[in-house]
């Protein structure tokens, strides 16, 4: 049959062309929150040990009465915890807007900000980073911020616009993380999550973008217990979700929010990242218009879009060992997927011995609609990297309507170990109301054992907002490596470049150099000093000609930067045949460059009179024309010369450190260029803690359900003018949202002020004084003395004329 005659024949299978570029994508991050998890690790961890992530297990376990159930009120949701709080400061949100900005948003934000980390791309890097995401239904501001605003008399305010609309999903993410990569949202119903997955590969197939964020967001309301069953509804008669099982009855309402991080998978390689999992195929289609009616799941739709997805992938049915399901526990989606996986999967050539386990995660954590595709994903991915395969919670007898016996599947509510030989291969489908459907093949990624360090001890940089979130982030540091300890010296060298490279910077800093795992704990484990920021840095040369001569052998040896540093210098790193003086003179010149490389400036030079005019040179701005002479001009004087010790000095003298001076000067408040420092070494990045938010609540009060007529308002009188600086104050706390703010604060640069704050500050100022000030006074007189100064100047004026 030819590709024009299928179609024309209605429900007929259409099978894409083998894309001509497909590389395999690379999993090299993730983050998530769902029921009962603030992470993967715990919903891996509840999935492997069969955890029941809803209300209903709290309930008394009989259910609604069965007998009557149309109707019924049944209690049974999965909910993440703690939606009402957010660390708004982390993402210079301002209150006022924290508090009506659509809570998926924020979710999705700090889960996104978490899986940049955990891939170890949340640091300074040069690579595009795009951005595919989608969410589900805004309950939030339809029965939260809407009601309000009404009440209020306020309608049409762009503000609310901007945090609530999914159109902002994706940019404001970009935006707050600072990714210049597309910026998509995705909205395919159910099917969000692994659409935007699938979009995202795309992209990185396409060029269109180095890395990318792909993932969904859905939240229930925190005061939401339940749901009305209706019968032949898709919400389950007894508050459980059963998929495939003969008692299914439906699904249950579920929240959850997920992102992965992908990166094409030679550029991981190359990278060394760590990669998760491999996406070797995917696909997106649509059942059209052959099926019964616009929810109904279309079983030619379904089987299309998995023979796309593996013909993409190059990948034999009879390779896949395992699939993750839409599997949604209803009467007629669970027939309709089992049909189309029968179709693509039942095969004759499938070795015997060599079962195909499928699985679905909606019995453990609801059905997580917009983020649904995501959490499938999360959990094929540690599936094929564990060689684990969790159970289907709730499973017991098939369906009556799927031919379980017929067929290589096997269902089991029990976790078993994945010990089938050859690769670990598994599918995920996402399917959503509308026809939306997606498929997503992934293997198992080869292990990359972690490289060699030249360096016997290591530097483990941290940096947070406030002491207090320091602190968290060295007791997280320090139950990682307690309770996984690197199994070896290399591993622990990829863990401090992680935390080097992959890691934002703030102004409170911590570093230790450390020789092992326990002594890195230790450390982490001690009580912390407190250190000042140096905002002068001076260098002193110490030490005889014959004493530098050796620490430059010494370091020559060890520090990879000088080698790389000395063969700029002299086309060479070899310091032997030289006359001491010069020898000396050139190691200290090949350190100081390590240190101009790695972020340090010095505003002066010091040497004993023997290394003057390799001092002088330096100074000068090291014109490499000029080295020679420079070091000719070395005496052969013994003298070591005198230097003191003391805050922002670096001493080039026998005893020095690399590694000692980088941690001292990041305590300091040095920006060290990390990536230069591991420059020369083909170190990789690692899975850690991520940065440990500081929450606050967020959250308006629920409306009440009837309304009340709002009193008539008069026009307001002019406000007392003999404070300005305390009328202006108040003014700006209002729209900001804060308790105080600082006279000499700025807007911008302090307050994390916008166009759209400066807007109604300028409007409130108009209102209540009387006056035609510029709209935009915040951004012309950008603190508070000067716009009180301006008004004062304003009302002056006034006065007199």
């Amino acid at each position: 049959m030819s590709r024009r005659e299928a179609t024309l024949i209605p429900g007929a299978v259409q099978m894409q062309q083998k894309p001509t570029y497909a590389p395999a994508i690379a999993v090299i991050g993730m983050a998530a929150r769902f029921a009962g998890a603030e992470n993967v690790e715990q919903y891996w961890t509840n999935l492997v040990d069969g955890v029941e992530c809803s209300n209903r297990s709290d309930a008394d376990g009989t259910g609604p009465d069965r007998a009557g159930r149309n109707g019924t009120f049944v209690r049974g949701v999965a909910q993440v915890a703690g939606i009402e709080s957010f660390d708004a400061d982390h993402f210079r949100i301002q209150p006022t807007e924290a508090v009506i900005m659509d809570p998926q948003q924020r979710v999705l934000l700090e889960v996104a900000a978490e899986a940049l980390e955990d891939a170890g791309y949340a640091g300074q890097h040069d690579a595009v980073v795009g951005v595919f995401v989608g969410s589900g239904e805004n309950h939030y501001f339809r029965e939260y911020v809407a009601p309000t605003e009404a009440r209020a008399g306020r309608s049409g305010d762009v503000r609310v616009t901007l945090a609530n609309e999914k159109d902002f999903l994706a940019p404001r993410l970009a935006f707050k993380l600072g990714l210049n990569g597309p910026a998509i949202t995705v909205q395919t119903g159910c099917a969000t999550a692994l659409s935007a997955v699938a979009l995202a590969c795309s992209a990185l197939a396409a060029g269109d973008c180095d890395i990318a964020l792909a993932g969904g967001v859905s939240l229930l309301m925190p005061d939401v217990e339940g749901y009305t069953y209706t019968e032949s509804g898709i919400l389950s008669a007894d508050g459980r979700c059963r998929a495939f099982d003969a008692e299914a009855s439906g699904t249950i309402p579920g929240s959850g929010a997920g992102v992965v991080v992908l990166r094409r998978e030679t550029d991981a390689q190359a990278a060394r990242d760590r990669r998760r999992a491999v996406i070797r195929g995917w696909a997106v289609n649509n059942d059209g218009g052959s099926r019964g009616g616009f929810t109904v799941p279309n079983i030619n739709g379904q089987e299309a879009v998995i023979r796309a997805a593996l013909a993409r992938a190059d990948i034999k049915p009879d390779d896949v060992g395992y699939v993750e399901t839409h599997g949604t526990g209803t009467a007629i989606g669970d027939p309709v997927e089992f049909e189309a996986l029968r179709r693509v999967f039942a095969t004759p050539g499938r070795p015997a011995g060599k079962p195909l386990v499928l699985g679905a995660v909606k019995p453990s954590i609801g059905h997580t609609d917009a983020a649904a595709g995501v959490a499938g994903l999360i959990k094929a991915a540690l599936t094929v990297e564990r060689a684990v395969v969790p159970g289907t919670l709730h499973f017991r007898t098939p369906n009556p309507e799927i031919d379980l016996d017929s067929t290589p599947f096997v269902l089991t509510s029990e976790t078993r170990a994945w010990d089938a030989e050859g690769p670990r291969i598994a599918g995920v489908s996402s399917f959503g109301l509308g026809g939306s459907n997606a498929h997503v093949v992934l293997e198992a990624a080869p292990a990359m054992p972690a490289a060699d360090s030249r360096r016997s001890r290591q530097v483990l940089a941290l940096s947070a907002r406030s002491d207090e979130e320091l602190d968290r982030m060295r007791e997280r540091l320090a139950d990682r490596l307690a309770g996984a300890a690197p199994a070896g010296h290399a591993e622990l060298a990829d863990i401090a470049y992680t935390l080097g490279v992959g890691r934002a910077r703030y102004a409170r800093r911590w570093a230790a150099v450390v020789t092992g795992p326990e002594d890195a704990v230790a450390q982490l484990r001690a009580p912390g000093e407190a250190t000042r920021p140096t905002a002068r840095w001076s260098l002193a040369l110490h030490g005889t000609p014959a004493e530098l001569a050796a620490m430059g052998e010494r370091l020559v040896s060890t520090e990879p930067l000088l080698r790389s540093a000395l063969v700029e210098l002299r086309g060479h790193a070899d310091l032997r045949g030289l006359a001491p003086e010069q020898a000396g003179a050139l190691a200290a010149l090949g350190v100081a460059r390590v240190l101009c490389r790695l972020g340090l400036t010095f505003a002066r030079v010091d040497a004993p009179s023997w290394a003057r005019s390799a001092a002088q040179w330096l100074a000068g701005g090291g014109d490499p024309a000029t080295l020679e002479a420079a070091l000719a001009a070395c005496t052969a004087d013994s003298d070591s010369g005198s230097v003191r010790e003391g805050a922002g000095r670096i001493v080039v003298g026998p005893s020095f450190d690399l590694t000692d001076v980088v941690a001292a000067a990041w305590r300091a408040g040095v920006a060290v260029d990390w990536a230069a420092y591991y420059g020369d070494e083909p170190r990789g990045r690692v899975p850690l803690p991520t940065y440990p938010f500081t929450r606050r609540r967020f959250w308006l009060e629920r409306p009440e359900t009837t309304a009340t007529d709002r009193a008539p308002q008069t026009a307001p009188s002019r406000v007392d003018t003999t404070d300005i600086p305390a009328f202006v104050e108040k003014v700006w706390c209002g729209v900001l949202g804060v308790d105080r703010v600082q006279h000499d604060a700025h807007f911008l640069d302090v307050l994390g002020g916008d166009s759209l704050h400066a807007v109604e500050i300028g409007a409130r100022l108009n209102e209540e004084l009387g006056l035609d000030l510029p709209i935009d006074l915040p951004f012309i007189a950008p603190t508070i003395e000067a716009t009180s100064t301006y008004i004062e100047k304003a009302l002056a004026t006034e006065k007199t004329s």
